[in-house]
């Protein structure tokens, strides 16, 4: 799977918009400052996939080009067209919706994951509809048979399903994930804690549920029952109560029938799985009670590498977040996949942050999935080449998406914020930028008063104290430092344009030119 261009002609802030991927690239990361568009690229990928594998009509129009199983696929959209909204063709010739529509197995990804660490609750409701679908299908398939999720959105909640499948079916790449990230040696026990779900009701159970259903679980039927008799037949002595649980501090806690099945040791957790099921499977059926509002909380205990037994909820937000997008990503990484992260390293430390990307691109299969990661940290792309990065930017004609001018990998992380890339004139304090400002505007000034020299001396050794050296050892900087402060733009700021960027690197070239050929007159002059 591996999305080529996309245009798009007007989707909120995306005006006259176009993307031009490289193919030959498993990953692209977006960078731009807040409010150019990133999340807006993302979600408008979704709403695309949405329509394209529920029939509808485009919400927007937009022309899209992409690769999927060796096939070249293009769509060109618009709703505004009353005869034909969408055009589509394939390897180059045209076929109608109806035919895309009934081999969408072969023309769409198996999955298009969405991630997003935020608050919002934006991106996660472009899912509603599908989920609502997906939903339907569980109860409707028959037992042990799981429908295809094509558009999932990766919740916060998921983690603990997550790690669930990887003991339910280990990996060498689940374990080597626990082991070095994580610190998890192994299971411990799990504590599922499952509820009356809503569509039970207060009333008895009718016919149906009463011959589909099974009874110890609310008369609860679909393709994930057997499971459910499982996890019922592993328990050690299975405990229900009725409990008055607060949902709200507002409102009084409500009575609920509640269903506690404890797992006691990983030989117990690995008895749920049967042959041929995977972790993929596995946690299907783990997030179909999720959906089917039978999970009211998961409570799992793991034993760390230091022998030490922690609950899952006591592992930071990152190691959550590692697990979750990781997790996912090894369970489909066979599968034609899309992946549409935004701001996936919020919760992770600079260590992890600069491993996140490579271990995400080495859990994909490059001929398989495709990565987009929207981002602000430059820790995530100082291992990239320029034409795997998307600088977002707003112009007066509306938002680019362009390839950087260099490669970001060996620039460092110093370079990359100072770079077009995040446009920052310095990483150093806006405090001591000011103070180093005012020293270098009174250093260029030939005809200082004696109060601009008090001045001048009580900068420096300010400066010094705070370890930012008011000299230099080479004298030719000297020279260049002194000239730039003659030259220097009367407003600088923290925040520089490209076009800022590019004028102070003139100018510099240029002092450093007139510093040059007065070190050639001086020493034309002492040799004559």
């Amino acid at each position: 799977m591996r999305l080529d261009r996309l245009r798009i002609p007007n989707y909120r802030n995306l005006r006259g918009f176009e993307i031009d991927f490289d193919e030959r690239q498993p990953t692209t990361v977006l960078l731009g400052r807040n409010g150019t568009g990133k999340s807006n690229l993302i979600e408008a990928i979704v709403e695309i996939f949405r329509e394209l594998e529920l029939g509808g009509a485009p919400a927007f129009a937009y022309t899209l080009d992409y690769v999927c199983r060796e096939r070249a696929i293009r769509i060109d959209a618009d709703p505004a067209r009353l005869s034909k909204r969408l055009e589509i063709s394939v390897d180059g010739q045209p076929i109608t919706q109806a035919a895309f529509q009934r081999d969408l197995e072969s023309l769409l990804p198996n999955y298009v994951f969405a991630y997003y660490s935020g608050w919002s609750s934006r991106l996660e409701r472009h899912f509603d509809r599908p989920t609502r679908r997906h939903y339907g299908r569980i109860l409707k398939n028959p037992d042990g048979q799981l429908p295809l999720r094509r558009l999932f959105f990766c919740r916060k909640d998921y983690s603990q399903l997550v790690l669930l499948a990887f003991f339910l079916a280990p990996s060498p790449a689940a374990r080597a994930l626990l082991d070095k990230y994580l610190g998890i040696k192994c299971f411990e026990a799990a504590l599922f804690v499952l509820k009356t779900p809503w569509w039970r009701g207060s009333g008895a159970p009718n016919r149906t549920q009463k011959a589909e259903g099974d009874a110890r679980f609310w008369y609860a039927r679909g393709a994930f029952k057997s499971f459910l008799g499982r996890l019922w037949d592993r328990a050690l002595a299975p405990i229900r109560n009725t409990e008055a649980i607060e949902r709200d501090v507002r409102r009084q806690g409500e009575s609920t029938e509640r269903l506690y099945l404890f797992i006691k040791n990983e030989a117990e957790l690995a008895a749920l799985r049967h042959d041929g099921e995977d972790s993929k499977t596995l946690f299907g059926y783990l997030e179909s009670l999720f959906l089917c509002d039978l999970i009211d909380e998961v409570r799992v205990t793991v034993e760390r590498t230091d022998g030490s037994r922690v609950k899952f909820v006591q592992l930071s937000e990152g190691e959550q977040q590692l697990l979750t997008v990781l997790g996912l990503l090894l369970f489909t990484q066979d599968d034609e996949s899309l992946y549409l992260l935004d701001e996936p390293d919020t919760h992770l430390n600079p260590v992890w942050t600069y491993d996140f990307l490579n271990l995400l691109q080495q859990n994909i299969r490059a001929e398989k999935g495709q990565l987009i990661v929207a981002t602000h940290n430059p820790l995530m792309i100082g291992s990239l080449h320029r034409n795997q990065v998307r600088v977002f930017t707003q112009t007066e004609s509306g938002v680019s998406a362009a390839e950087p001018e260099y490669d970001p990998i060996g620039i460092g992380v110093e370079g990359l914020l100072k770079s077009e890339l995040y446009g920052l004139r310095s990483t150093l304090a806006p405090e001591v930028l000011l103070k180093l400002d005012r020293h270098y505007t009174l250093l260029g000034k030939a005809d200082r008063s004696d109060t601009e020299d008090t001045e001048l001396m009580r900068l420096a050794s300010e400066l010094n104290e705070l370890s930012v050296s008011r000299t230099h050892p080479n004298p030719y900087f000297e020279t260049f430092a002194t000239a730039m402060a003659r030259r220097r733009t009367p407003e600088l700021r923290s925040e520089l344009s490209k076009r800022e960027i590019e004028e102070q690197a003139d100018l510099a070239d240029e002092m450093l030119k007139e510093i040059l050929a007065e070190e050639c007159t001086a020493d034309r002059a002492a040799k004559a």
